[in-house]
């Protein structure tokens, strides 16, 4: 029994860094489409600063500013604007 335990505490350990993950993602997609919106054709400007309060905002969750710069940088590249 103790092994079911620990092997369900390790999935779901691994199941919620990979909702987090996924959270991270959307929350850097929102700010590139908002930033999209304001630049209305112009030059998109979008810091992690940016992803950090969306994911604030709508997750409740404090995402650190080099993961939010790695995440941002990487949709970025995604969308084609990197």
């Amino acid at each position: 029994m103790i092994r079911w335990r620990g092997r369900r505490e390790r999935e779901g350990a691994r199941r919620g860094a990979e909702h987090e993950g996924r959270q991270v993602v959307i929350a850097a997609d929102w700010a590139i489409t908002l930033a999209a919106r304001r630049a209305d054709g112009g030059p998109v400007r979008v810091g992690p600063e940016d992803v950090q309060r969306w994911a604030a905002d709508h997750f409740l969750m404090d995402v650190p500013a080099d993961l939010a710069a790695d995440v941002l940088t990487a949709r970025l590249r995604v969308r084609g604007y990197g």
